[in-house]
């Protein structure tokens, strides 16, 4: 298996995580459905090799070749078919908003065809992807498609971006309050801007940066105890780390790190914050 990620250029840092790609031939790869995790982050996902097929409701639907990712508060189950190409952009929590008009409340927990907002984009970038002779032009491709993009006008709130940056760096530990503080809107405002440019409120993106903070720690420690965990990630109590971990994984903090998630940690690595800014 093939696997690799790039840091954006530094005009793209502030609204892209990272660019990654995946890419293993025909029966490398486990059979078996893996989970992908919610990390606080958007995906433009172009599939080069066999498309996955989703968990629906009991049932898989095969994915299309081009797709947007939105917010996660659950986990969703990915399978692959064959051969794994997949190359993708993992914008930052209101990043995909700069360069996308997207109802991004609407694709919250979705994985949807990204025909369905820019057919004609969606034709062009598949193309630009499939003809690339190597991964390496692959991902060159994808970093100059948002390079593009960011010569044109956009919708975009800076403050809205902002205040993604304070809950992010904080590891979720900012406040709703302290953001209204700093940024200036009232509660009210402050959600209804993050629905439209993220997806979800604020609340919810600070408890997913605790949740993502667990398994950066579960990923670095030998041994781990749930106690500590909560604590660490800004938890009152053990049950209320317990109930956000089952809610956003659906499983118990032990049963996961007792399994593999090899793909999943791929699809989710989480990156370390910015460091606080010194101006």
């Amino acid at each position: 298996m093939f696997y690799r990620t790039l840091p954006p250029p530094a005009r793209l840092e502030p609204f892209v995580d990272c660019i990654w790609i995946l890419a293993a031939p025909k029966g490398h790869s486990d059979p078996e459905p893996e989970i992908v995790l919610p990390d606080g982050k958007t995906e433009l996902v172009v599939h080069f090799g066999d498309a996955f097929l989703k968990l629906e409701g009991g049932s898989y639907e095969r994915q299309a070749r081009v797709l947007m990712s939105g917010q996660l508060t659950e986990r969703i189950m990915l399978k692959p078919t064959g051969e794994v190409g997949v190359v993708s952009i993992r914008f930052k929590a209101a990043g995909a908003a700069r360069f996308f008009d997207v109802p991004y409340e609407e694709i919250v927990d979705r994985v949807v065809e990204f025909a369905d907002f820019e057919p004609a984009f969606s034709v062009a970038i598949h193309e630009r992807i499939a003809r690339a002779g190597s991964h390496d032009e692959r991902l060159a491709a994808m970093i100059a498609v948002l390079e593009e993009r960011l010569t044109q006008e956009s919708k975009e709130d800076i403050f809205v971006r902002q205040a993604c940056q304070y809950i992010v760096r904080s590891e979720g530990e900012y406040s709703v309050q302290e953001l209204v503080r700093l940024i200036g809107f009232s509660e009210r405002q402050l959600e209804r801007k993050f629905k439209k440019q993220v997806g979800i409120t604020p609340k919810i993106l600070s408890r997913l940066m605790r949740f993502q903070k667990f398994l950066a720690m579960a990923r670095e420690a030998n041994t781990l105890t749930l106690a500590d965990a909560a604590t660490a990630c800004g938890y009152y109590d053990q049950s209320h780390f317990i109930r956000d971990f089952t809610k956003f994984s659906g499983m118990s903090p032990m049963k996961y790190l007792s399994s593999s998630h090899v793909m999943s940690d791929h699809l989710t690595t989480p990156t370390s914050p910015p460091p606080p800014s010194t101006k």
